[in-house]
């Protein structure tokens, strides 16, 4: 299968978003787009499907988040009336409470190793910096003995001028 550009596939499934928002699509819009690309229409009947299971499966996911959220708080009869009314099994309905709820905790102990990552490089940099500033004043005191043993030499002379 002849292999194409990530830029030109995306060029072409831009072209059929919009043809998806326009007007009612005429028939052979999509081997007009292929044919304006100078793509076999049979790969672009392809991306059309890939793009359409994305988002699919995208809406399929929030409405499984929307279903946990909307049954949360609910008690056991509302919650099995909800079940019957939307056609879900009560399994299913735990398994996306179990999955929502893993991702939740897989984000929260991603968050607390990213945190302690910050903290270490916190103490480093306050670490840096103090040493910094030591350094910062020891040179500040090695200026001033300087400028001071220049002064007492203009001051006094060298030893041997005496």
């Amino acid at each position: 299968m002849k292999r194409y550009p990530a830029e030109l596939k995306n060029k072409v499934v831009a072209a059929l978003y919009e043809l998806d928002n326009s007007e009612p699509a005429k028939a052979g819009a999509i081997a007009k787009i292929a044919k304006d690309h100078g793509i076999n229409a049979n790969v672009v009947y392809q991306w059309n499907s890939e793009r359409k299971a994305r988002v699919i499966n995208s809406s399929e996911s929030i409405n499984k988040i929307k279903a946990v959220v909307d049954t949360a708080a609910m008690n056991e009869h509302e919650l099995g009336s909800w079940l019957r009314a939307n056609g879900v099994l009560a399994e299913d309905l735990e398994e996306w409470r179990n999955t929502l709820e893993s991702a939740f905790d897989n984000k929260r102990a991603a968050n607390r190793a990213h945190q302690v990552e910050l903290d270490k490089e916190r103490k480093a940099r306050l670490r840096i910096e103090a040493e910094l500033r030591r350094k910062e004043k020891a040179l500040a005191e090695a200026a001033a003995l300087l400028v001071l043993q220049k002064k007492v030499q203009e001051i006094w002379g060298e030893e041997g001028d005496v």
